[in-house]
């Protein structure tokens, strides 16, 4: 005897049921079908076909080739969800199944009702979190500011970092980092980050600075270009207060987002 259990959501592959010529197989239902609305491929070619309203029998016949494909397609009564069950059946004269019974986890039409409501109201708070990162990512005349006032390109020096141990979540990767200042007016730590697997989303909601005696220093600000992806890094920036004296030595940067996914650049070199 064979169970299967058919839930709301459709079962992709459907499943395979497998038939042998001149034996009989029948489905048994826990829920009341349509007998009227039976779709069944080649059924010229089955010896003997008997349905009621709540099992299906069926007798191949010698004309069906070893390992053809047949759909077979029913509808339920009662208009719960799932309303049809599709299974493939296979021919196979050693292995033929002669019982299956199938039983079904029905939803109402009304939970899916509700269901959609709750999706519609996570998709506009999602999309007006887009909104928001978008807007924050667009540029504020800051930076245009900046580069119209330089009479010395040198004002501004951006150096590498070259951490000596890189601990991130399995979910974000670093690919590099660096240091930028623009002489005493501001300095500040650049990371690029890209999304692995699981990843998509992550979106900096805090970040440290110590330095290696284990002292904090005072991180004005952090900015990201948008939530991480897979296919493209982002540019995340921690702005480090310029009145604070660095000790040559090295600091230690930690990065963290609202689940608590880390990334921790440790040896960074910014004196």
């Amino acid at each position: 005897m064979r169970r299967i259990e058919v839930g709301a959501e459709p079962r992709v592959p459907a499943p395979e049921i497998r038939i042998a010529p001149g034996r009989s197989t029948t489905f048994f239902f826990d829920a009341r079908i349509l007998p009227d609305e039976l779709s069944l491929e080649g059924r010229e070619r089955f010896q003997r076909l008997g349905i009621s309203d709540d099992h299906l029998a069926l007798v191949p016949s010698s004309a069906l080739r070893e390992g053809e494909r047949l759909r077979l397609g029913l509808r339920f009564r009662d208009g719960a969800a799932p309303e049809q069950v599709t299974f493939v059946l296979v021919v196979d004269a050693v292995l033929g199944e002669p019982q299956v019974e199938v039983y079904r986890r029905a939803r109402s039409v009304e939970s899916y009702r509700q269901e959609l409501e709750e999706l519609k109201g996570r998709l506009s708070l999602a999309r007006l979190e887009l909104d928001r990162l978008q807007l924050e990512g667009r540029s504020s005349g800051g930076v245009e500011s900046l580069v119209a006032a330089l009479e010395n390109p040198e004002e501004i020096a951006v150096r590498p970092l070259t951490p000596t141990k890189v601990v991130a979540h399995p979910e974000v990767s670093v690919s590099q980092s660096r240091f930028v200042t623009h002489q005493m007016r501001w300095r500040a730590i650049r990371v690029d980050l890209r999304a692995l697997t699981g990843g998509t989303g992550w979106v900096a909601t805090g970040a440290s600075l110590t330095d290696a005696r284990g002292r904090s220093h005072k991180v004005l600000a952090h900015w990201q270009t948008a939530p991480l992806r897979e296919d493209v890094a982002q540019a995340l920036v921690v702005r480090v207060d310029h009145t604070t004296d660095l000790d040559p030595g090295h600091y230690v940067l930690k990065l963290w987002d609202a689940k608590g996914r880390t990334v921790t650049l440790e040896g960074l070199s910014l004196k």
